[in-house]
C-alpha cells in the first residue's frame, strides 16, 4: 500500500473489475463503462492517490492489486437478495474495513440503484455521491421487479446522507430534487468510452434504426415495436440490441432482436445505423444516446431521457413523449428519408457533443470538484 502524501480518494462503484481479473467474469456482467474511462485518465495523474473498491460475489477473499498508478480493492460481496433483506450489512462491513485500511481523505460513491452508495454513506468524512440511475423515478413510470421496488426504499435516505451529489443530466437532477427537495445536485457528464470516439459512419444499404438497452418495461420497447409494425415504417429495419430473440418472438419482418452484443459489436451497429431510437420511460442517461451523438448519429428519443440535452429538436434528432407513436413515426421517417439527411443531422452540433462528453472534460470537472471538497470549499459554486 502506498504511503504517498497525495490526497487519498476511495471510489466505491461498479467498476468492471473482471477486465483486470478475468477469473471474476461469470456470464454477461455489466459495469459502469465510464468508470473505466475515468481510471484510464487517472493513470497519468500525480495529484490524487486513487483506490477503487469493487464488490464481486465471485471473489473468494479481499484482494488488492495495483494497476495503472491506482489501487483496486476487490471485496467478496453478498448475494443480492441476502444484501437486500439485511440492509447490505455484510457488504457495508467489508467496505468499512477497507476504508479503515485506506484512510481516505474523500469517499466517492457511484450509484444508488445498487449497494455502493449505501456502503459509502456511513463514512464520517468528506464524501460525494454520483447518481447513475434512480429507481423511484423508474417505479413511478413503469412496472419494476420486486427486488428493485424493495431496494428503492433505501434510495431517499441514502441520498440524504450525502452533502455533495452529482448527476449526468438536468433530468436526473430534477428527479433527485423531487425525492430530496433539499438536495443541490451538480452537473457532471459521464464520458463516452474510447471505442466510440472517431469511428466513421458507414451506413447500411437499407435504412436501419438501432435500439440498445435492456428488455424491461421502463425501456418502453413495446411502443417501438408498435411503431415499426405500421405500414409507414415497413421499409425500415429496426435492430434491437439487448432484447433476446427467444423472448421477442413473432416480430414483424423488419424488426430483429439481436440479444446481448459486445461493446465492439455495438460500436459497429451504431456506425451502420441511420439513427438511434430510444423511447424510454425513465433514464438518467442513457449512455447509448451519448455514444450515438459522439459518433455522429441523429437520435429520436423520449422526453424522459436525460440525454435529450445532447439532441437539438429538428436539427440532430427529435424528442417525443414516450407514447406518442405518431410523432415517433414522423421523426423516424424524417431522419431516414435519405442517407444524406441522416449524415447531415448526425453532424449537427457534433463537435459540441464531443467536447461535452470527452474524457478530458469529465476528468477536469471531477478533479475540480475533488479539489474544492478537499479544500473545504463549495464545489457547487465553481
Amino acid at each position: 500500500m502506498s504511503t504517498s502524501s497525495r490526497p487519498r480518494i476511495a471510489i466505491i462503484g461498479s467498476y468492471p473489475i473482471w477486465e483486470l481479473i478475468t477469473s471474476l467474469n461469470v456470464g454477461h456482467q455489466r459495469g459502469a463503462v465510464w468508470l473505466v474511462t475515468l481510471s484510464e485518465l487517472f493513470q497519468k495523474s500525480e495529484e490524487f492517490e486513487l483506490h477503487w473498491i469493487c464488490l464481486n460475489r465471485h471473489a473468494a477473499r479481499h484482494q488488492c492489486i495495483q494497476h495503472g498508478n491506482q489501487f483496486f480493492h476487490v471485496v467478496p460481496g453478498a448475494r443480492l437478495l441476502i444484501g437486500l433483506y439485511t440492509g447490505y450489512i455484510h457488504d457495508r462491513w467489508l467496505v468499512s474495513r477497507v476504508l479503515r485500511e485506506i484512510k481516505p481523505d474523500l469517499v466517492h460513491s457511484w450509484g444508488t440503484e445498487n449497494c455502493y452508495a449505501i456502503c459509502g454513506k456511513s463514512f464520517s468524512g468528506k464524501k460525494i455521491l454520483s447518481i447513475q440511475g434512480l429507481l423511484r423515478a423508474c417505479i413511478a413510470r413503469a412496472p419494476m421487479s420486486a427486488y428493485e421496488r424493495r431496494h428503492s426504499l433505501y434510495e431517499k435516505g441514502t441520498i440524504e446522507a450525502f452533502k455533495w451529489i452529482t448527476t449526468e443530466s438536468p433530468t436526473a437532477a430534477g428527479w433527485v430534487r423531487e425525492l430530496v427537495p433539499a438536495a443541490s445536485p451538480m452537473h457532471l457528464e459521464y464520458a463516452v468510452a474510447k471505442e466510440f470516439q472517431n469511428i466513421p459512419r458507414v451506413l447500411s444499404s437499407r435504412p436501419t434504426c438501432l435500439f440498445g438497452g435492456t428488455d424491461t418495461p421502463v425501456k418502453n420497447i413495446n411502443t417501438l415495436i408498435k411503431a415499426f409494425s405500421q405500414p409507414e415504417l415497413s421499409h425500415i429495419h429496426l435492430k434491437m440490441a439487448g432484447p433476446s430473440p427467444s423472448v421477442r418472438t413473432a416480430l414483424p419482418r423488419n424488426i430483429t432482436a439481436l440479444g446481448f452484443v459486445s461493446r465492439e459489436e455495438m460500436a459497429k451497429l451504431l456506425s451502420e445505423a441511420w439513427c438511434l431510437v430510444h423511447p424510454s420511460l425513465a433514464d438518467t442517461g442513457p449512455t447509448i444516446v451519448k455514444e450515438a451523438r459522439v459518433m455522429g448519429l441523429p437520435v429520436v428519443l423520449s422526453d424522459q431521457c436525460g440525454s435529450q440535452q445532447h439532441v437539438i429538436e429538428g436539427k440532430s434528432g427529435f424528442i417525443h413523449s414516450p407514447f406518442d407513436t405518431e410523432k415517433l413515426i414522423r421523426s423516424i421517417l424524417t431522419v431516414t428519408q435519405s442517407a444524406e439527411t441522416s449524415l447531415q443531422m448526425g453532424n449537427y452540433g457534433l463537435e459540441e457533443c464531443r467536447r461535452a462528453l470527452s474524457k478530458e472534460t469529465m476528468y477536469e470537472r471531477l478533479s475540480t470538484i475533488y479539489r474544492a471538497v478537499l479544500d473545504g470549499r463549495d464545489p457547487a459554486s465553481i
